[in-house]
């Protein structure tokens, strides 16, 4: 069938020449991927196995050891790869090897630098020894040594046994009730910053204490509810620091017996010869949370009276 008026059918072999320069273009396109992405290739691992190596190795923090030591247990040599260096596995190595070091990071910085960070282990809690002496933990739970007196800006723990006193290892203790009770008031303590911490004592279960800078007790009670009560008390100290209601002499203690059931606690300041004031200000003063929420802030909507009749424990 003829065609529009003018225009002349085109051959079989007209039609194949098209389609044969089409497809040698399409071949050309991606002939010249292909060699694009050989030569990055190339070059990426021309990087990776020769250009970047390790030249320089820096140790950041780590004071207590010397640095010789560090890189021997690192075995990080000048002429490794950088890329492929394994980084997870040497810094167990080395947490596991110095008990003083809490944790340590491993980076690389192209061309040719390995940095070893690292953050070091501090004494937060002397545990009392049955045998004698006192076991120097880290803040996260981290067998430090054994030594005979406490570490001086630690808190003193009575209470509670340690039965792991390997260093480098994790405390842990022989009673089950005073170890969970450790671990809780350690970890509202880390989680909420607070430092100044001198004594905690859970050798009695129904009336656990912890003291702030030797002259502030927070009275727990029983050990019902701690972590709510060690939040509810950290924020009462916090709240009362901020509104000026506490000094650096003043005394006295925090009866959080209560605190979870009436979401109020209790300040008695302890004046000279002992005696308990309750007249108004922070002697006597009382903190009320609106919700469970609010106790962390220290109950913002306190009022002040009269101190709590006896300092009843909430068990």
């Amino acid at each position: 069938m003829a065609g529009r008026s003018g225009e002349k059918p085109r051959k079989p072999a007209e039609k194949k020449v098209k389609m044969d320069r089409r497809a040698r273009g399409r071949a050309l396109v991606i002939f010249y991927i292909s060699a694009f992405l050989a030569v990055v290739i190339g070059a990426v691992l021309l990087c990776t196995f020769v250009f970047f190596r390790v030249g320089t190795v820096t140790v950041t923090g780590g004071e207590a050891y010397r640095q010789e030591d560090i890189l021997s247990v690192c075995s990080i040599a000048e002429g490794d790869n950088l890329v492929l260096l394994e980084t997870g596995a040497r810094e167990e190595a080395l947490e596991h090897r110095f008990p003083y070091i809490e944790s340590v990071e491993i980076k690389k910085h192209i061309p040719s630098t390995v940095e070893i960070v690292i953050t070091e282990a501090e004494t937060a809690f002397s545990i009392e020894r049955e045998s004698g002496g006192y076991l120097y933990v880290s803040r996260t739970g981290k067998v430090l040594e054994i030594a005979e007196s406490p570490a001086q800006g630690s808190a003193v723990v009575h209470g509670c046994t340690p039965v792991n006193e390997e260093p480098s290892g994790q405390v842990e203790f022989q009673e089950e009730v005073a170890g969970k009770l450790f671990g809780q008031i350690s970890a509202q303590l880390q989680e909420h910053g607070l430092e100044g911490i001198t004594e905690i004592d859970l050798r009695n279960q129904y009336d656990i204490t912890m003291t702030y800078d030797d002259r502030i007790v927070f009275r727990f009670g029983n050990t019902n509810d701690m972590e709510y009560k060690t939040m509810f008390g950290i924020g009462m100290l916090a709240k009362m620091q901020e509104d000026g209601d506490l000094t650096e002499e003043t005394q006295g203690e925090i009866d959080l017996t209560v605190a979870a059931e009436k979401n109020k606690a209790f300040f008695r300041e302890t004046l000279e010869g002992g005696e308990t004031s309750e007249g108004e200000g922070i002697a006597g003063r009382e903190l009320a949370s609106s919700s469970s929420e609010d106790s962390a802030s220290a109950a913002a909507d306190g009022e002040n009276g009269a101190a709590a009749d006896d300092g009843t424990d909430g068990e």
